[in-house]
């Protein structure tokens, strides 16, 4: 391995690192009296190194696994001929596996329900999300990024992200890429409700 790939890698690791102690002691202590020496101290780094990975301890809690460039670049590189949900659909699934397997999104997951006022700080987050999904659709489609179809196809599939999220309970029932799968169904089906019963 080179020099550059074993520091990527050692930057990633503390990254994490990082972000695993800040999730744990949110959720041990409460948001409120965690402080940034708290969490370096855990993660056995530096206030200084913490500041070159994130601006405040919440944006350790709330940063992304998967860069916003890198989840716009899959959607584009997904085959020509999918279409546009079909493409959100193969993305959006390798994702949330990804995840999953972390046990941080899974902590981090139980304590966005804890702490539901942390929610209201990632809407920033989620609309830079819900932008980069709009500009992919636009370059697969050829359709300008305010077109009502890229924009309601990207608000459609950002719903059934969301509603598989908030259905998922970590360690029981169906796991996040089913729950995913199921949101997403419901869409291509236009919506139509199942049948009774």
């Amino acid at each position: 391995m080179t020099a550059t790939g074993l520091r990527e890698r050692k930057k990633e690791a503390t990254r994490q690192a990082l972000r695993h102690a800040a999730i744990t002691l949110y959720r041990e202590h409460g948001p409120q009296s965690v402080t940034v020496e708290d969490i370096c101290a855990k993660a056995g780094v530096s206030p200084r190194t913490f500041f070159n990975y994130f601006e405040c301890k919440d944006d350790a809690v709330l940063s992304l696994d998967l860069s916003i460039a890198t989840l716009g670049r899959r959607i584009i590189e997904r085959p020509a001929e999918e279409n546009p949900l079909t493409a959100l659909r193969a993305v959006f699934a390798a994702r949330f596996a990804e995840m999953t397997g972390s046990e941080t999104f899974r902590e981090r997951t139980l304590l966005l329900r804890e702490y539901p006022e942390l929610m209201n700080r990632l809407a920033h987050t989620n609309k830079t999300i819900e932008e980069t999904v709009v500009r992919a659709i636009a370059d697969r489609t050829g359709l300008p990024a305010d077109d009502v179809y890229v924009r309601t196809t990207a608000a459609a599939a950002f719903a059934a992200n969301r509603t598989a999220i908030a259905s998922w309970q970590p360690g029981e029932g169906p796991d996040l890429v089913t729950l995913l799968h199921q949101a997403m169904d419901v869409l291509e089906r236009g919506l139509t409700p199942p049948p009774p019963g």
